[in-house]
């Protein structure tokens, strides 16, 4: 008699457990199909995106001046010289890139007029014509023959500052002599060109004193301010 009951409940254990297999299988068999049309769903969708990323490079590489423009337009934020804006879609194509005309001061060296500095110890412009004077090698240097301190004052030339016969990094004197963190001297000092500025500057140098904007006072006041 156990022996019939427990054959029974084993049989009965066999048949549930066989049903849930049954009921597994069919939810996996129904989800599967629906996981495998998103993926396909998912995949085209980034194919597509990705057609309209070339075709757009595309279009922007193959568009006429005219059409470019507008492109530069949206990327300049509507800028009205578009001339001097490059746009984000520019490095697509520099077939039409043109060199502004530029014309730089043409006095030379001992004929020119200073410029008034951008702001106190800002490196003076450059204002006159550097015709001869480039490059700056190592054997030569046609700056210092003309701006050194004991001969700028004799020729009304603007004299090398204090700062530049000081090493900065190595907080050494240099005796007189121009140190060589100072010798490339177009690192600072640039030629001023004679164009019309593309843009209004609203900024008002402060000078502290009379001289700062022609002469430079760096190195008497590096460390102001500092503990």
């Amino acid at each position: 008699m156990k022996a019939r009951i427990l054959a029974g409940l084993a049989c009965a254990v066999l048949l549930f457990a066989g049903c849930s297999d049954d009921k597994s299988e069919q939810k996996v068999a129904a989800s599967t199909p629906q996981t495998q049309n998103q993926t396909a769903e998912k995949k085209i969708e980034t194919k597509a995106q990705a057609s309209d990323v070339v075709k757009a490079d595309k279009n922007v590489s193959e568009a006429k001046p005219e059409k470019r423009e507008k492109f530069k337009l949206a990327d300049g934020k509507g800028a009205e010289d578009l001339t001097i804006i490059r746009g984000a879609s520019d490095v697509l194509d520099e077939d039409e890139v043109k060199l502004i005309d530029i014309n730089w001061t043409l006095p030379a060296a001992g004929e020119a007029q200073r410029y008034e500095r951008a702001f106190e110890n800002a490196p003076p412009m450059i204002p006159h014509d550097l015709e001869g004077l480039m490059p700056i090698t190592t054997d030569n240097n046609m700056c210092i023959s003309c701006h050194m301190p004991e001969v700028a004052e004799g020729i009304g030339a603007t004299s090398i500052p204090k700062s530049h016969l000081y090493s900065i990094r190595f907080s050494e004197d240099k005796g007189g002599q121009l140190s060589q963190d100072r010798f490339v001297c177009t690192v600072c000092h640039a030629p001023q060109a004679n164009i019309e500025p593309k843009f209004k500057n609203n900024f008002v140098p402060e000078y502290r004193d009379a001289n700062s904007s022609e002469r430079s006072n760096l190195l008497d006041v590096l460390n102001e301010g500092v503990r």
